[in-house]
């Protein structure tokens, strides 16, 4: 375990002890509040953590990761019951990291047995329809769909509760449970993370946030009956009171995996009853943190069903609406934003030496022109075309670590990474071999040698066939596997 992991999973534990005294409902508050979100933005914190700075205060030296999960471990035990909740209906919690596609959601999940929820409210509502008080109201409308991050499709006819709509008065438990957070933070005023301004802030924000939105979940269980809880992340603190409230009252649930785990930090602590994975690589890995198999079902994801789809478009009209050289093959470049720019820059500079493309930049995420467009006359933006729009039409992908890598070789494209060290690296793409590199010029000659050479093809196509092997091996459609994920569940609790 390095440095860092070491400082910052043995705050985590300290924290989740030195604040667990925080309750509601007989829950420990603590354990819902997220702490790298905190933490992860903090650019002073994180490099005094990667410095080693925290050992000298560490209470609870953790040995590796799995301590952190055994912790939560226990903390959902405790509130787990063994009298399942039988019948009701699937409830998907709707929220930007979701992204399910619609097609595949009105194809295969019926709207009768299901209701969404997301946060907010209905805005559309009339004004004068608010005299019912303290209940969510379902909209049975055809799409809809708010511009923006929330962006929420839901299924034709299906229920949809707004988190907003349900009106709570816990204002006295907030200051109660507020001020004893105060007492303990009055103790540890030397501390380095607890004596910042800033995190208390954060944590009485925190307290009150959660215990809001544990008496909405729970007065939305007691006026729905569900049987089964989808969620798209349990770092998000309502999802993760969902699992939880969800599980004391019988109540499953699945999360669904976001995006690779390219770094750990996003994927510990597990939350709920199973985490629908994507691969073998993922299964392997949480079980390492002693997470029992019937726990995780490989299923992969329904965004990624978009690869069964035809194209939009042809190839002269692609070509013509994004102003492209018919002459030249044509790559992708997934960026996200400014970050890394130099080193972009060098590996475009190093594959305009020796050969011209048409690159396509992918700004993440940002819809803005990258910088880089301005830079090279080749050098072109993607107009706002979505990734499964753009891989038709394209030759080869390259990316940072990023879950835009799986989806390009998902889709039959050969996909190189321009990779780097940082905080919690998993070695995702290590099984890539030659065409994952850390330095951008060595990248750019192996993009080269595979437009050339036909030893370089055949050890490509080789690797990406091996890698989503172990990555993503189900030719099911994911929406399908999912669907029977969820009838097992409620046949096996009910």
């Amino acid at each position: 375990m390095d440095k860092f992991l070491k400082n910052y999973w043995s705050m985590y534990l300290d924290f989740l002890h030195d604040f667990e005294s925080l309750t509601y409902r007989d829950y420990e508050i603590v354990h819902f509040c997220h702490l790298p979100a905190f933490v992860l933005p903090n650019d002073h914190l994180m490099n005094q953590l990667k410095e080693g700075f925290y050992t000298k205060y560490a209470k609870r030296e953790v040995m590796s990761s799995k301590d952190i999960q055994d912790k939560f471990n226990a903390f959902t035990a405790k509130h787990q019951t063994n009298q399942p909740r039988s019948g009701g209906k699937v409830a998907i919690h709707v929220d930007k990291l979701l992204r399910f596609p619609n097609l595949s959601l009105q194809k295969k999940i019926s709207a009768a047995n299901t209701i969404m929820i997301t946060n907010g409210s209905n805005q559309k509502k009339n004004k004068r329809s608010t005299k019912k008080k303290n209940r969510a109201r379902p909209l049975n409308q055809t799409v809809v769909t708010t511009k923006q991050r929330n962006k929420i499709t839901q299924i034709q006819h299906t229920p949809l509760y707004y988190f907003g709509e349900i009106e709570v008065d816990v204002e006295s438990e907030i200051k109660q449970v507020q001020q004893k957070a105060r007492e303990i933070l009055a103790n540890h005023n030397d501390h380095p993370l607890y004596s910042r301004s800033t995190f208390q802030k954060w944590l009485l924000q925190n307290i009150s946030s959660v215990i809001i939105y544990m008496e909405k979940i729970e007065k939305l269980l007691e006026q729905v009956k569900i049987s089964c809880i989808v969620v798209s992340t349990t770092h998000s603190f309502i999802s993760r009171i969902l699992a939880v409230v969800g599980s004391s009252k019988g109540i499953p649930s699945i999360c669904m995996q976001h995006g690779i785990i390219s770094s750990e930090l996003g994927y510990i602590p597990k939350i709920a009853t199973v985490d629908a994975l994507y691969g073998q690589y993922e299964k392997d890995w949480y079980q390492q943190l002693g997470i029992d198999e019937n726990a995780l079902e490989i299923i992969g994801h329904p965004r990624f069903d978009q690869k069964y789809r035809q194209p939009r478009m042809n190839r002269n009209s692609f070509y013509q609406r994004l102003g492209l050289n018919y002459n030249r093959k044509t790559i992708m470049i997934a960026v996200r934003g400014n970050e890394d720019i130099a080193r972009w820059r060098r590996f475009i500079q190093t594959l305009n030496n020796k050969q011209r493309f048409n690159i396509l930049i992918k700004n993440y995420p940002s819809k803005q022109p990258h910088q880089l467009t301005k830079e090279f006359s080749n050098v072109l933006d993607t107009k706002g075309f979505g990734i499964y729009d753009l891989f038709p039409h394209v030759n080869a992908v390259i990316t940072y670590s990023s879950t835009v890598g799986l989806e390009a070789m998902l889709s039959n494209k050969i996909t190189f990474v321009l990779n780097k060290d940082f905080p919690g690296a998993t070695g995702y793409f290590q099984g890539l071999g030659d065409l994952m590199q850390y330095e951008p010029q060595q990248l750019a000659e192996k993009v080269i040698a595979y437009f050339t050479k036909a030893d370089s093809r055949h050890y490509a196509e080789k690797k990406r066939i091996e890698f989503l092997h172990h990555a993503y091996p189900s030719t099911q459609k994911s929406i399908d596997r999912l669907h029977e994920l969820v009838n097992r569940l409620k046949v096996k609790e009910g």
